[in-house]
């Protein structure tokens, strides 16, 4: 399949070739958004090593090849959580086959998730090791709330712009991560620092790496047409679109799939190419050395869990993948508000997506230690509480207000089923479209309802106005509350197989 690419590659550049000079040609590969070194579905998909696997074949007809990656390199993982991210670069600076040489052709911008920590200190450590720059153009390092400087103050290798030079021609590139204030770091305006920093660089063309939604991307290139491409991350989804002359694209994240751009630029400086998404699946080998290194890693992390013990089976997939667990019905989601319905007592049960950490897939067959850090990477307690039909029905129709943003707000529920449709360009969830217990809805009605403590205390994050300070309904059954990890794994154990499938709670009309 990567043989034909790189086919298909050279006959792009082909068409592109100018009859005037010898046209400049260079590549670029595009991943963000990786969390799991080893790839998804117990390696078989993804993975940085099938990545050092496709950046040789690009390499190999002598065409400089560049590696962007458009943010959260380091966290959220259970390695990295474990492991204070120490895995995530040691891989990546193996990229380029050595692990001890600095790789010039390598850039990584920050996403949300590298300032996850409180204490800067991991960080620090971590971008003093990587063998490979860090472009930071909006983001300032900050001693203390009134005192920040432009993050390169950090020391190398992070830098606001790059430059580089192929052949006679200078490429500028910029490093963009949405407006957010953490305790030792802040991200201003991102058009406004784009265009400061795209009348500084002055280059033949200009790269934007920036971890944002992609409506903001689109915002950019809109602001800023002299952009010549955006390498984005941060959606975790494959998508592209094009902007007058600006290309933006984002990969699927875990370098489940990669970008791949064949770029000539010809004597008069007009850039030709077309971006291609390359699925890193089984057929793609793994590079055996970067192979290595992973396994080496995932024995570490093994023992630092207490080894991986297997703690039951599951008869169906468990998707837990993104689009998925934030788009519509999975069985892992029905096994996890099955569970905390029956824990808490309650009528109904809902959890958003976005608490749902694993992004990856359990396949028929364990379901082990390590799935479930991944699922429970943050800790939750189960609570319950009464909701009116009516809050209910609002509840649901703020919950697929964005399904086709991938938003975390999107539910995954038990006690009840609901269809969603379009109409006027919204999503829309009538009362008669939900039943509940095999009842329709009864909007004056009370129900109790489960959920995690996370969405009862700030769920007015993704727009649940129940859950604002003034709203909150008081909780019920409390003497049932508990660690959501926990009473999954008690159910898991006593059941020894799950058996959750799909079975139309969720329909999409």
């Amino acid at each position: 399949m990567i043989r034909r690419l790189l086919a298909a590659l050279t006959i792009l550049a082909a068409g592109c070739a100018t009859t005037q000079h010898q046209p400049t040609r260079f590549k670029i590969l595009q991943i963000n958004d990786v969390y799991k070194i080893e790839g998804l579905e117990s390696g078989q998909v993804g993975g940085l090593a099938r990545v050092r696997t496709l950046r040789k074949l690009l390499e190999s007809d002598g065409t400089p090849v560049y590696v962007m990656h458009g943010g959260d390199a380091l966290f959220p993982s259970v390695m990295s959580k474990y492991l204070d991210a120490k895995p995530m670069i040691d891989v990546m600076n193996l990229l380029d086959g050595d692990a001890t040489k600095f790789d010039a052709t390598m850039m990584v911008g920050l996403g949300n998730h590298e300032l996850d920590k409180s204490d800067d200190k991991i960080l620090l450590a971590r971008l003093k090791e990587s063998q490979f720059s860090w472009i930071a153009t909006n983001t300032l390092y900050c001693k203390t709330k009134d005192d920040c400087a432009p993050f390169r103050v950090v020391g190398d290798p992070v830098s606001e712009v790059m430059q580089i030079d192929v052949g006679n021609l200078n490429i500028g590139v910029m490093g963009l991560l949405y407006p957010l204030s953490k305790p030792y770091a802040q991200s201003t305006n991102v058009i406004d620092s784009a265009r400061d920093a795209f009348s500084a660089l002055n280059t033949d063309l200009t790269i934007a790496i920036t971890h944002q939604d992609m409506p903001d991307d689109v915002r950019l290139a809109q602001a800023l047409p002299g952009l010549d491409l955006v390498i984005g991350g941060h959606d975790h989804l494959f998508t592209q679109q094009q902007v007058g002359s600006t290309w933006i694209t984002k990969a699927d994240a875990d370098a489940k799939s990669v970008i791949v751009y064949d770029v000539t630029v010809g004597a008069k400086g007009q850039m030709h190419t077309t971006p291609l998404r390359v699925v890193l699946d089984s057929t793609v080998a793994k590079d055996p050395m970067v192979d290595a290194r992973v396994q080496e890693w995932m024995a570490t992390l093994s023992e630092k869990l207490g080894g991986n013990d297997t703690i039951g089976t599951t008869k169906n997939l468990l998707e837990g993948i993104e689009p998925a667990v934030r788009g519509r019905e999975t069985a892992l989601g029905n096994l996890l508000t099955d569970v905390a319905r029956e824990q808490m007592a309650t009528d109904i049960a809902v959890l958003n997506g976005g608490s749902i950490r694993i992004n990856d897939n359990i396949p028929p067959g364990p379901i082990t230690k390590y799935d479930m850090e991944g699922i429970f990477y943050y800790t939750n307690a189960l609570v319950a509480v009464p909701v009116t039909g009516q809050q209910l029905l609002d509840i649901l129709r703020n919950a697929v207000s964005r399904v086709d943003a991938g938003d975390g707000r999107f539910l995954q529920v038990s006690g009840f089923r609901f269809t969603y449709h379009p109409r006027d360009g919204k999503f829309i969830v009538d009362a008669s479209d939900v039943e509940v217990g095999g009842k329709p809805l009864d909007v004056n009605a009370t129900y109790n309802m489960a959920t995690i403590d996370y969405m009862y205390l700030h769920g007015t994050d993704d727009g649940y106005a129940l859950f604002a300070d003034a709203t909150r309904p008081p909780k019920v059954n409390t003497e049932r509350e508990a660690d959501f990890r926990t009473t999954v794994e008690k159910y898991i154990h006593a059941h020894g197989t799950v058996t959750q499938a799909i079975e139309g709670r969720i329909v999409r009309q």
